[in-house]
Parts: structure tokens; sequence; C-alpha cells
């Protein structure tokens, strides 16, 4: 069976023409047609097999009360989704990465059979401080595995950076920190934790700013732990922020004994500047 579904022509079949036309209208739905209708009004919801083949695009519309989760089908394909909910929406397959696509958002994603994959919205160059004319901003991660006891919030720590446009990371000092120079005002905040094999209760992770989690556009998630590595991503609104501001991302786990958050290429915190 394709990752589409579509019929295939047998060896030596008559009127082959017949399937041969039936895959190629399948084909043509899953890269032209859009299904607009999920309401997540109920909060979390799955799609079906059916509907994640037959449409590119998705739309959510709906009422929910919080922020809610969309599971996709654990198959291979890209595909869209536009969020008009007024609630941010997680993206996941219930085994890998998540993605996730804010309220009024639409965001191209692709499927690999376990992890969402996200489509980057900006590119990186100059800096946002320095009067440079592409955003400016950092992407940091660590090189060391890091212990978080049952029933405790720890603060992560980030010992590399992949690029700073800005100085808005000190591992020396402050390696917990993404710290707002002067003459950024919004910055949006995205990071992706990557956890140890283990399924027991529930992992969370947020994003605190200036030592606190009670701020409004406050990024947060709470999963499941699954067997194998629980991944979970977090992304916030665009927030406006004031030089000295610093924002660190904080993890809470009650497994029952300590755990690890893992040095890997898909642990990492991220850092965008906004005009």
């Amino acid at each position: 069976m394709s990752q589409l579904d579509l019929p295939q022509i047998a060896e030596s079949q008559a009127l082959a023409y017949v399937t041969s036309n039936d895959a190629d209208a399948l084909l043509e739905k899953a890269l032209c047609e859009d299904i607009s209708g999920h309401d997540a009004t109920a909060g979390d919801f799955s799609l079906s097999a059916a509907d994640f083949r037959r449409a590119w695009h998705q739309g959510i519309g709906g009422t929910p009360g919080a922020a809610f989760t969309v599971t996709i089908p654990a198959f291979r394909r890209p595909f869209m989704i536009t969020n008009r909910s007024g609630q941010s929406a997680t993206v996941q397959t219930g085994k890998g990465a998540s993605g996730q696509v804010l309220d009024t958002q639409t965001r191209l994603f692709y499927c690999d059979g376990r992890n969402v994959l996200a489509l980057s919205d900006h590119s990186v160059t100059g800096g946002a401080s320095s009067g440079g004319t592409s955003p400016g901003g950092a992407l940091v991660s660590k090189t060391l595995d890091q212990t978080v006891a049952t029933g405790s919030v720890q603060i992560l720590d980030w010992q590399a950076a992949a690029y700073d446009t800005d100085s808005f990371h000190d591992p020396n000092a402050t390696g917990s920190r993404l710290t707002i120079p002067p003459g950024v005002p919004k910055v949006q905040l995205t990071a992706q934790i990557r956890w140890d094999n283990n399924s027991a209760n529930f992992r969370e992770v947020q994003i605190y700013k200036n030592g606190a989690n009670t701020y409004a556009g406050r990024a947060f998630s709470r999963t499941a732990a699954v067997a194998g590595v629980t991944m979970q991503t977090v992304m916030s609104p665009v927030l406006p922020v004031t030089a000295g501001d610093y924002f660190e991302v904080a993890v809470w786990q009650n497994s029952g004994a300590n755990r690890q958050v893992l040095v890997h290429d898909s642990c990492w915190f991220s850092l965008l500047a906004a005009g």
C-alpha cells in the first residue's frame, strides 16, 4: 500500500487506464483539496486517515476553551494546516516530535511517519538590535544530559549555540537564559525537549519569563509519556519585551524516579526577534 493508498495497476491488468485514472484523481485531491470543517470546540481530536490522505490543506475552527492537540496518522506526507480556533494547536502523531500552529496561522508541515516537521517561516542573518534588515535571534542546544528529579521543576541549561546574532545567550554566566538586548521590541520563543526512554506518568515543559510563569502568552505543554523517546514542543506567540528581560525553559516530570533531558539535535531552545 502506498502512503496515499493509491490504487495500483496489476500486471497484465485489463482496462488498466481505469485504475490509472482513479489513482490520478486521488493524487490530485491529495495535492489540491481542502478540508476546512474540522471543529476543535471539544478540544483534542484526531484526523482520520481518509481525511489526511485526501486533502493537502486542513482547516480548523470551532471555539475550544484552551490549547488543544490534533493527532494525525503516522504515515509520510506533506500537509498544511490553518488554525482559526482562537487557541493554539499542537500537531503530532503521538510518537515523535510535534509542531504548533498558533491562532490565525497557516503552517506547512511534513510528517516522516513519526515526527511532525515544520517548514521554517523565517531566516536569521544580520542582527535585530544592530539594525540588520533580517530578523535576529539565537538557537541554543545541550552538550550535556540533564537530570530532572521526579515532582520538581528544573530549569534547563544550554551549553552551545548554532547561531546567536545579538548575544542573547551567555553560556559562561547565565547558560539557561536567552536575554533581550537593547533595540529588540518583540520576540517569539520555541523549545523542543527530548526525554529519556520511560513511559510512566506525565512530562511538562514551559517557557519562563524573568523567572516566572505568570505572564500573558506563556507557552506550556503537558504530555503523557510514551514508550521510547517522549518529545515535546512549545511555541510562544509574539511577545513584547524590554531590554534585560530573559527567558528560560522549565521542565517537570512525575515518573517516580529521576529522568534525563537528552543531548540531541532535536533538543533545543530558540528565539526569533521581531520588529
